[in-house]
């Protein structure tokens, strides 16, 4: 696997790095991080090498929110929300453009799992078919079902001590056949047990073999 390493130029207000195969590809993924959860962090590394080594090329959108300075907290978090959907977009756009892309994947975690509507609904030259949601915030996801729903593969990832697991939530949003959720007992937002770390090294390996076997289907 050969691969080069750059930026997508023409969106140099949104840092990223682009991963592009050396061989032709039809496949492109895109990384979206939380807002204190980088794309070098475990889960997406990892998610990242598995696109990789699956022959996509890989896009991580490294927009980095906490650097926002207002005098109003809550001011602040409007603000980089409000952005979050721009971005996004804008970075897919330009991503899309690379090549004749044929399946367009994305993972995203946390406030990551909130831009994946936004690029369900914005006129994209190729849709998302497949979408993985690494500990979503529910709460904010469950009223965008039906757009949800419009990307053909869905995969939801949460453990049952992250402060936005929510049976009720949940019963809103899992298939009848319950498979398009991967519900992890004990774990935080960040899927690790608190002050374990083999125990959490154990639920990485399940997490990232889940989405593997998942991509890969």
């Amino acid at each position: 696997m050969m691969v080069q390493i750059t930026t997508l130029s023409q969106s140099s207000s949104v840092p990223n790095t682009f991963f592009r195969q050396d061989s032709d590809t039809a496949h492109l993924a895109l990384i979206l991080p939380g807002l204190n959860y980088t794309c070098d962090m475990p889960l997406l590394y990892y998610a990242t090498q598995i696109m990789l080594e699956a022959g996509a090329d890989v896009v991580q959108v490294k927009y980095d929110y906490t650097r926002t300075r207002s005098v109003s907290a809550a001011f602040a978090l409007t603000e980089r929300f409000g952005k979050l959907k721009e971005d996004v977009i804008s970075v897919a756009q330009i991503a899309l453009q690379q090549r004749s892309y044929k399946h367009l994947t994305v993972i995203g975690k946390s406030l990551g799992t909130l831009a994946i509507p936004h690029l369900l609904e914005a006129d994209l030259s190729l849709r998302p078919q497949t979408c993985v949601y690494l500990t979503p915030i529910l709460n904010e996801l469950v009223p965008k079902r039906d757009l949800i729903q419009t990307c053909p593969r869905n995969l939801f990832v949460i453990g049952t001590s992250d402060r936005y697991y929510d049976p009720g939530s949940i019963s809103h949003m899992i298939s009848p056949q319950a498979d398009n959720f991967m519900i992890i007992d004990g774990v935080n937002h960040s899927l690790e047990y608190p002050e374990d770390s083999l125990h959490s090294l154990e639920v990485l390996d399940k997490v990232i073999r889940g989405m593997q076997n998942f991509l890969m289907e």
